[in-house]
């Protein structure tokens, strides 16, 4: 499986991400989990992109 990513628009599977940073962190993840055999859906890159933008949030604010 390929992962359906757009660089330019900056979306994984359709899921749009304004943060530069958080679309490297989901793609990164994404792809080395698919290399162990995962196949992530929509719903796993929304929940990621979720993820990773709170725990960037906490961190910003301390």
């Amino acid at each position: 499986m390929t992962l359906d990513v757009d660089k330019q628009n900056m979306t994984i599977m359709g899921v749009k991400f304004t943060n530069r940073q958080d679309f490297r962190g989901v793609w990164y993840v994404l792809s080395s989990s698919m290399i162990e055999g995962w196949v992530p859906i929509v719903k796993d890159v929304e929940e990621l992109k979720e993820y990773i933008f709170t725990k960037r949030t906490e961190l910003q604010n301390g």
